[in-house]
């Protein structure tokens, strides 16, 4: 892999016409069995990346998020799909001897579809160079059609790596939404002093075109901030989202921190967010340690939607290094206060890096 990415790296240095050129690739692949009440459900999902750079030479780098291909439980199956409709027209001739003309008959009529790939199949990953970041010593400037600000989104409680491990569970009677937190906008991230800040607005907070009209009117949008503080042996992070849509205004508020404890880290956060339709907060912790070789985390959050039932949810997960690039790991879920389906589920998997 690290000779393709050196082969492929100088070709594209070669058609920009200078060796500062850089392509990152990345890979991985998973395979993953889940027990979640009487079923048992095995997956097998994959990625494939691209990420471009390129130094301007005057203290500012570009870079692009490129083409990414996924195939998981939680994406669009697949590459790419098309589907193409033909009509298959039978038809007989009879020949009028007075007239000389050939008359065609259909005798059957008939439309096949023909699907270059399954039909259940996907398109490419939506968000192939629809970001472009701007890089220099004073910070990084992004702008795209996908950008998500989603940063008041601050609990700490799941800490599931699969996203087949809550896959079938039942609904959450409290959950927490931040609204619309995606679309086309620009990001600013930035450091000073110890202390970061990160800026977002989207100017359409609606994701999936990559161009909209600036002067319409109805255009609903987005903004956030969100700061980062050492208080002393803390790291505290502090942000706020606000979505202002067309008859809806949702604001969310959230504060995490985290400390040293035993041979581990203690991370807690409160979360609460502010709509017309019901207020929820949210609050979490997770400890994260190693025994021995392996990595371990649990956690657990309670969420509290007004004129309904809390629900509490509590994660856990081990990983342990098989290798360079590989590890099996095993997780758990368990979700109190569903308004009905399943409320646990544990899952083994194994995952490579190549």
């Amino acid at each position: 892999m690290k000779k393709l990415i050196a082969i492929v790296s100088v070709l594209a240095a070669g058609f920009v016409g200078t060796a500062k050129a850089d392509i990152t690739m990345s890979a991985g692949s998973n395979l993953e069995m889940q027990s979640i009440g009487s079923s048992t459900n095995l997956s097998i999902g994959g990625s494939l990346g691209f990420k471009f750079s390129q130094d301007l030479g005057n203290g500012i780098t570009v870079s692009m998020q490129g083409l990414k291909f996924a195939n998981d439980v939680d994406v669009a199956d697949n590459i790419v799909s098309d589907t193409q409709t033909r009509a298959t027209v039978l038809a007989t001739s009879t020949l009028n001897a007075s007239t000389n003309q050939a008359n065609a008959t259909t005798t059957n009529l008939s439309q096949t579809t023909d699907s270059i790939l399954d039909t259940d199949d996907a398109a490419i990953d939506s968000d192939a160079f629809e970001q472009i970041s701007f890089a220099s010593a004073n910070g990084t400037l992004t702008y795209g059609t996908d950008v998500e600000i989603d940063y008041a989104d601050l609990g700490v409680g799941d800490v599931l790596s699969s996203d087949l491990t809550d896959t079938g569970l039942g609904t959450a009677t409290s959950a927490l939404s931040l609204g619309n937190i995606k679309g086309n906008g620009i990001q600013y991230a930035t450091s000073f002093g110890g202390t970061s800040l990160t800026l977002g607005y989207l100017m359409k907070n609606s994701s999936g075109a990559d161009l909209f009209d600036t002067s319409a009117s109805g255009n609903s949008n987005t903004m956030a901030i969100k700061t980062a503080v050492p208080v002393g042996p803390l790291s505290a992070t502090i942000a706020y989202t606000s979505d202002n849509t067309t008859g809806a205004t949702n604001n969310t508020f959230g504060v995490s921190t985290s400390i040293a404890a035993g041979n581990g880290t203690l991370s807690v956060a409160y979360v609460s967010s502010d709509n017309q339709s019901a207020d929820v907060t949210q609050a979490s912790a997770q400890y994260a340690t190693t025994v021995g070789s392996a990595s371990l985390a649990v956690g657990y959050s309670t969420t509290d939607k007004t004129g309904a039932s809390n629900t509490n949810l509590m994660t856990a997960t081990i990983s342990q290094s098989v290798g360079t690039g590989a590890s099996v790991f095993a997780e758990f879920v368990n979700l109190d206060g569903v308004s009905s389906g399943e409320t646990s589920a544990v899952l083994l998997g194994s995952s490579f890096a190549f």
